[in-house]
């Protein structure tokens, strides 16, 4: 039987504690948005091309995965927070402008 340390794979943890990161560096600008009702900074090219990548980037993943049969949850994830954070920031840019 394999010891817990021989289990450990690097990459799959470097994979979740990427994806992890960039999931949660979105919430102190949502947060803010949230809070302050301030998008004067915010550019419409940046956020659209952000919220549209991430969506067909989230598309995509999920029809590779499907088709594979291998599930990249870590991507999933980040993705997944990312269409949700970046569409508040659309829709914030559009009501408060």
């Amino acid at each position: 039987m394999k010891s817990k340390l021989q289990k450990f794979n690097i990459f799959q943890f470097l994979g979740w504690f990427g994806n992890i990161i960039l999931s949660i560096g979105v919430f102190p600008q949502v947060y803010q948005t949230w809070t302050t009702h301030d998008v004067s900074s915010f550019a419409w090219p940046f956020l659209l091309m952000w919220a549209f990548g991430v969506l067909f980037t989230f598309i995509y993943l999920l029809h590779d995965n499907k088709k594979n049969g291998k599930y990249q949850f870590p991507l999933l994830l980040n993705y997944f927070v990312n269409i949700l954070a970046t569409f508040y920031l659309v829709t914030a840019k559009y009501l408060y402008s």
